[in-house]
């Protein structure tokens, strides 16, 4: 089927790529190797600071490995936490709707959340350096760092509900839900993000202490 182009394909990704997503869980790891080092990166001002601090150490090859390992482990538990539960209420409005629902659409919407934080990859330099806060733009910081600082603060206060349209735009591509079965899926969805992003905080603390307990040791 063809689509025709929109203003929205910059942002929500083309519909095409949506369309092309499919059940194949080995491309799926790549998507929550991403999630799970934004999750990791995200949450901490100084990790990056610490890692290149500690490159020269004789364990950093084993901290690198740890800090792989648990990113992947956290990624994983973050996608399928969120989006398992979702798709499954997608599947359940499609079948009491008597509404076309791709198969394998838990899959398919796991990828659909993952790869939608490639968009916010940019953030972790924003929350790791300084330089590139709000407070710190002044009289001298030349035009292009500005719009560089705004676009990111942009794209922190906007990332939710970016996330969301990349979201549902897959359910509309997947789906044959109309209009009631989306807002039902999207009040869900923002629900749903803020009952595990609270969870997920604890989660990545934990996950963070761990990594300080592992350099300690090796």
């Amino acid at each position: 089927m063809e689509y025709s182009r929109t203003e929205w394909d910059l942002f929500l990704w083309p519909r095409t790529w949506h369309n092309r997503l499919n059940s194949v869980v080995t491309t799926l790891v790549p998507g929550i190797i991403i999630v799970g080092l934004f999750d990791m990166l995200a949450s901490s001002k100084t990790i990056i600071t610490e890692f290149l601090s500690a490159s020269g150490e004789s364990g950093f090859p084993a901290r690198i490995l740890a800090f792989i390992i648990i990113s992947a482990v956290i990624g994983f538990i973050d996608v399928f936490c969120f989006a398992w539960p979702i798709a499954d209420l997608c599947r359940y409005l499609a079948k009491r709707s008597e509404k076309f629902i791709a198969p394998g659409f838990n899959i398919i919407f796991m990828k659909s959340y993952a790869f939608s934080h490639i968009y916010f990859l940019p953030l972790i330099i924003y929350i790791n350096y300084t330089a590139f806060r709000l407070e710190n733009i002044g009289p001298e910081t030349p035009f292009i760092s500005k719009l560089l600082i705004l676009l990111l603060v942009i794209m922190a206060f906007t990332q939710q509900f970016w996330q969301l349209g990349i979201m549902l735009r897959t359910i509309s591509v997947k789906t044959k839900l109309e209009l009631p079965g989306k807002l039902i899926a999207a009040a869900a969805m923002l629900f749903w993000s803020n009952i595990t992003g609270y969870a997920f905080y604890y989660l990545i603390d934990i996950a963070h202490k761990l990594l300080d307990t592992i350099a300690k040791t090796v």
